[in-house]
């Protein structure tokens, strides 16, 4: 496996949740890292107990990625940091009946989940790609292998997210780039997710929900042997593989029934 000592990461969404688990992570293998997220407090005491648990430089932007440019302006102010590996993590859920959804929220939802993820890619793919080295992880989502009702634009933008990676990390292999891309896929995951997105915890989201940490360990693991996709825990990828036999419809009804809020 590759040796991460000495290189750097940016980490967006890393406040909390997976993004701080990744820090956590990549600054154990020995990663200098750039952290954003939009609460500048939870970075800086996330900067301070890693620099003394690990050693490692850490440095804090605090920054909204919902905005119209705001990618562009992320990358203009890390490009001369010569970034090794990019963790698209920012993104966030709305549950509720579309009907019921605000079209201001949902687009904004949509600008950091979609454009911005893919915008840093699309920039900072090209600095990997020419020095022909580099990680890619973009965080999606098990409702990207299914139409998910009350998560309906949520579970687009994931799927969208799942596609692209792997349609840019084909490109990249038969182009013969050492820049590997992977689609980081967890299920319902005991982070500030749900609770974010304005959902009361089913009955099957009580009894399936898994813990951040080891799941953020086998993404980064992944990312690092060029898997195409990462599911964590067996339950889900039975669940993923299972659902390719159902039409799209009893898929889309059963999880209708599944993540329906408690009455």
């Amino acid at each position: 496996m590759a040796d991460l000592k000495g290189k750097k990461a940016l980490i967006t969404g890393a406040s909390s949740g997976f993004g701080a688990d990744f820090a956590d992570i990549l600054a154990k293998k020995g990663m200098d890292l750039v952290i954003t997220a939009r609460r500048e407090d939870k970075l800086n005491s996330l900067k301070a107990e890693i620099e003394e648990k690990y050693g490692v430089k850490v440095r804090v932007i605090a920054m909204d990625l919902t905005g119209f440019d705001a990618a562009e302006k992320l990358y203009a102010e890390v490009k001369d940091e010569n970034i090794d590996m990019l963790i698209n993590n920012a993104g966030y859920g709305m549950y509720d009946y579309f009907e019921r959804q605000d079209a201001a929220a949902l687009n904004r939802m949509v600008q950091l989940n979609v454009v911005s993820a893919m915008t840093l890619a699309n920039l900072f793919v090209k600095d990997l790609s020419a020095k022909n080295s580099g990680w890619i992880l973009n965080t999606a989502s098990f409702a990207a292998f299914n139409p998910t009702p009350f998560y309906a634009v949520y579970g687009a933008t994931k799927a969208f997210l799942m596609n692209f990676s792997v349609a840019l990390r084909t490109e990249l292999k038969k182009n013969g780039k050492n820049v590997c891309v992977t689609a980081f896929s967890p299920g319902f995951t005991a982070t500030e997710f749900v609770e974010t997105a304005g959902q009361k915890r089913s009955w099957f989201v009580e009894k399936t929900i898994g813990r951040s940490y080891p799941a953020a360990e086998e993404a980064i693991n992944g990312l690092l042997k060029n898997k195409p996709v990462v599911m964590p825990r067996f339950m889900n990828r039975f669940a993923a593989f299972f659902l390719r036999f159902l039409p799209r419809s009893l898929a889309a009804e059963a999880a209708f029934m599944s993540i329906r809020d408690k009455d």
